[in-house]
């Protein structure tokens, strides 16, 4: 995310990653710091700008530290820092951005969400953003709008049911503001075969490849031989049975329901659709 002047002039460094940073670098003579008062400024030949080492301020904008981010994770003392731990907050804008990308982390171990769907998530609701689609919203509720439309447009999707499960938030009403953010934004429509939503699904029920394989090749099966009806099924509940026949007893069907987000009973009904399509079962000595 690209940051006004303003903000980039406010732009403070963690001090614990500076410490670890400076242990072997030459400070200058003393000058004082404009945001402190104090009396200790650094210099670092991958920052153009002077660093208050009391408070971590840098002088001036435009700053870009590549060397430090290498430098943290080179040392294994120093955890990660947050989004947070990095840059003062000037503005409520600045604030909500802010809330924004650590809700997003707060659930990406939840909902298993990789890098790159976490940068497209953020990528979506920054558009919305810029829209001014956020305006009058509950941070959290554009958030898991983001991670379904986001997860959908990298063909990881995130089943809606659950995302609200994990945020806390009413299915209705998530759903009501994804309706909302493709209409204003003209995005996430994209269709996706149920097979998109068996990796999530198998990592959320803790389940082992050979599983994801068999379930993959049951929808594919079912798509083929019964596609009329197959179109106008929830794809969620498709994996989820999917999931549930080629587990062969490791899971039920109500905790494929709950990962899923639809009913046990929706679960039941595709598994005896599920049952009439057939495909070629890996040898199982292989």
């Amino acid at each position: 995310m690209s940051q006004s002047p303003s903000a980039q002039s406010q732009l403070r460094l963690s001090t614990e990653v500076l410490e670890d940073v400076i242990s072997h670098r030459e400070v200058e003579l003393p000058q004082e710091c404009p945001e402190c008062g104090h009396i200790s400024k650094l210099e670092l030949s991958e920052i153009p700008n002077s660093i208050c080492r009391d408070c971590g301020y840098v002088i001036g904008c435009g700053v870009d530290t590549p060397g430090l981010e290498n430098e943290n994770n080179d040392n294994d003392s120093v955890d990660t820092q947050s989004w947070s731990e990095f840059y003062s907050i000037t503005n409520s804008t600045e604030k909500q951005v802010a809330t924004a990308f650590e809700e997003i982390e707060a659930v990406s171990d939840e909902l298993f969400l990789s890098t790159g769907c976490r940068e497209q998530i953020a990528e979506v609701y920054a558009a919305a953003s810029a829209e001014n689609v956020t305006d009058g919203r509950p941070t959290s509720l554009v958030v898991a709008a983001a991670i379904c439309i986001g997860s959908r447009e990298i063909e990881e999707p995130r089943p809606s049911e659950r995302v609200a499960s994990a945020m806390d938030l009413k299915t209705g009403r998530l759903k009501q503001t994804i309706r909302r953010f493709q209409e204003e934004l003209d995005r996430g429509y994209s269709d996706l075969s149920a097979a998109a939503y068996i990796t999530y699904l198998c990592n959320d029920a803790g389940l082992n490849s050979e599983v994801e394989t068999r379930a993959t090749q049951l929808i594919e099966a079912f798509e083929t031989q019964d596609e009329p009806r197959y179109s106008s099924m929830h794809p969620a509940g498709i994996a989820g049975a999917a999931i549930y026949v080629s587990a062969r007893d490791e899971v039920t069907q109500r905790d494929v329901a709950t990962i899923a987000g639809v009913s046990k009973e929706t679960i039941r009904v595709r598994v005896n659709d599920l049952k009439g399509a057939s495909y070629n079962e890996p040898d199982a000595s292989e």
